[in-house]
C-alpha cells in the first residue's frame, strides 16, 4: 500500500482532520500528531499549518504530492493541509512516506519516539488494570 493509500485508510478510521479550521482545533486540543501540507499549498495555508504545528508542538511535513492527489487519497476535493490525530497512524504514514521519498528522517525519528512512549504508557495501563483485578496495590 502506498503512503497516500495508507493516509486514506487513516481518514476512514476517523484519525485525520482536513481543513484549516479543523486542523487548528485539533492542534489547540493537543490531538494533532503531524500536520501534512501539499506541495502546491498556498502561502497562507502553509503559514496557518506552521502556526497550528507550533501550537500543538508537532512536526509539519511538506508532502511531495499536489492538493488534488492529497484530496483524492482522502476522498475529498483538493486539500492543501491535513492533520493526523493518532500517533500510530502518523508514525506508520511517515515510515511509508520515507520509504517512497527519502528526506523525512527527522520527522520519522520524532514520531517513532512519541509512538514508543505511547505504547509504553498503554502497556503500563494494562499492567495496572491487571493488578487492580487481582487486588494488588501498586
Amino acid at each position: 500500500m502506498s503512503a497516500l493509500g495508507f493516509l486514506g485508510l487513516a481518514m476512514r478510521a476517523g484519525k485525520v482532520e482536513v481543513g484549516e479550521e479543523y486542523i487548528a482545533m485539533a492542534a489547540r486540543a493537543g490531538k494533532a500528531r503531524v500536520i501534512l501540507t501539499a506541495s502546491d499549498a498556498g502561502e497562507n495555508a502553509l503559514t496557518r499549518a506552521q502556526n497550528a504545528s507550533a501550537a500543538a508542538h508537532c512536526p509539519t511535513a511538506a508532502l511531495p504530492y499536489p492538493k488534488e492527489a492529497l484530496g483524492a487519497a482522502l476522498g475529498k476535493g483538493p486539500v492543501s493541509a491535513a492533520a493526523v490525530t493518532d500517533i500510530s497512524f502518523a508514525s506508520a504514514f511517515i515510515d511509508k512516506l520515507s520509504v517512497e521519498h527519502p528526506g523525512y528522517a527527522d520527522i520519522k525519528a520524532a514520531l517513532n519516539r512519541q509512538n514508543e512512549k505511547a505504547r509504553e504508557r498503554q502497556r503500563e495501563a494494562r499492567r495496572h488494570q491487571a493488578k487492580l483485578r487481582r487486588g494488588k496495590k501498586k
